[in-house]
Formats: C-alpha cells, structure tokens, sequence
C-alpha cells in the first residue's frame, strides 16, 4: 500500500513548465516533499508549485543541473535521507513507486539504480535509446564535485547499489520536435565539446553510431516500436558527429574567421592566371 514517506524528497529540475509541472507534482505528492527546483522561470511554473505546497529552490544553472555548485544547494535544500532527481518531462508509475519506496524502506541500499525509457513524437520507443541512473539516493552516498555533463557524480566508496529490474522505469516524454532538438543538441554539445580535449577517430565515431543502432533496432526491439523511435536514434547519432566535429575545430583552432583564411589562400591559387 503507498503511504506518504518522510525519508524521501522528490526534487524536480524546471525552467517554464507550467504546462506540465502540474502532472508530475500530482505524480509525486502523496508519497514524499516535493522541491522544485527552478531555473528562474518567466511563467506560472513556481506559481503552480506553490500552489499544490511544493518548496521551490530558484537557481540559475550552467545549462545543466548536475554540477558541483546546483547539486550541493540540492542537498542543502533537502531536509530528508534520500533524493529522487526527476525532470518535468517524467513521471514514474504505480508499480515503480512501489518498488523505489520498498527500496528505501528495507534500510539495505543507499542508492537505487532505475531505469529511463522514452517516448518520441506521442508514441511509447520500448528499451529504445533507454538509460540507467542512479537518480533515488541518500544524500551523501554520490560526490557531485567536479561532475561533467552527462555524467552522475561518483559514487562513494562502499556505497550499497540496488539495480531495480528494467520493468520498474521512469518514463520519459519527451516533447521536441526535430527544430527544436537540434537547438538542443547544439547547446549540450557546446557544454559538453567546452569539457573535453579528446577527438573520437571517425573510425571510432562510425562504429560505435553502428553498434548503438544495432543494439537498438534488433536487441532493444527498435524495429517493433515504430517510425519516431528509428527517428530518436538518428537523432542519438547526429549528436555523437556533431560532438566530434565541436571537438575537432576547438582543437584545430577553427572558427568562421580561420576558416574564411584558409579558403582565401585557395581562392588566391585560383586567381593566379587572372592577375
């Protein structure tokens, strides 16, 4: 039976949702404080929150919120033993709420390692482009400090890990467009090119875009979830070139300006017999 539970804070990330932040507070209130934490909306989207009795953190983020200084104001804010780290753009269901406080309440882990799976243009992907996180744990079981983009932290030494099974996940909706995933893209990769200094071989880059697409399409059972979810991995491949491109112009010193000289030294050559 779910029952409200004082060891857990389900903490959502927020930057203008009032179009969705209803649901996902609806999703988490009976079973735990909710903190909203908000990237200084310009819309109802704390209004809402308060509303339904969520505490609210504003605080203006890099881009992303897994960062030493966001995550260490999450901790501060939250009073209880444990985190779940959620998103606007998810909710769980009944069987996995379950699962998560059955989790906590048998005091074996300190982190719960669950499952994401997505939905792409309104339609359920299966296994497709999932992932795994370790986003329900107690408060000091993972070292944010000198995180990186797409990265969770580390987690402590000696920290217990339960691995809940794939049929208990957190689902994903998201709600881009083609548009408005590459605006996307384009900033995570930014962020995330501004971080690194190794330039992936193409070799490495194609194979590794093929393996995923094999693994996706045959093992995950991509070709039985229909058109948007073969679309979501052609957008999983265009970031993993576009990553490698970012990286090679920030290492070649590469901007429209070097570039616009390289080619005047190649329009020169042309202008030869003309002068």
């Amino acid at each position: 039976m779910l029952s409200f539970s004082e060891k857990i804070t389900f903490v959502i990330f927020t930057f203008n949702e009032e179009r969705r932040i209803e649901r996902v507070i609806l999703n988490f209130k009976r079973f735990g404080q909710i903190l909203v934490v908000d990237n200084e909306s310009t819309d109802r989207t704390c209004e809402i929150a308060k509303q339904y009795g969520c505490n609210i953190l504003v605080n203006k983020n890099q881009g992303w919120v897994e960062d030493g200084v966001t995550t260490q104001k999450v901790k501060d804010a939250v009073k209880s033993e444990w985190i779940y780290w959620g998103f606007a753009d998810e909710m769980i269901d009944e069987k996995t709420i379950n699962a998560i406080l059955a989790s906590i309440d048998s005091d074996r882990y300190d982190i719960v390692n669950i499952a994401r799976k997505n939905y792409y243009y309104g339609q359920f992907c299966l296994e497709v482009s999932a992932d795994r996180m370790n986003r329900i744990f107690r408060k000091n079981s993972i070292d944010f400090s000198q995180n990186k983009i797409h990265h969770f932290g580390r987690e402590v030494l000696g920290a217990r890990i339960h691995k809940l099974p794939m049929k208990y996940f957190v689902h994903h909706f998201i709600s881009n467009t083609a548009k408005s995933y590459l605006s996307v893209m384009d900033r995570y990769t930014d962020i995330e090119s501004a971080e690194g200094t190794l330039i992936p071989s193409i070799f490495r880059t194609v194979t590794s875009s093929a393996k995923m697409l094999v693994v996706n399409i045959l093992l995950r059972r991509g070709y039985k979830a229909g058109v948007p979810s073969h679309f979501l991995l052609v957008q999983m491949v265009y970031y993993r070139f576009l990553l490698a491109m970012k990286l090679y112009e920030k290492n070649a010193g590469l901007d429209r300006d070097q570039i616009e000289l390289m080619n005047d030294a190649h329009r020169d050559q042309l202008l030869k017999p003309f002068r």
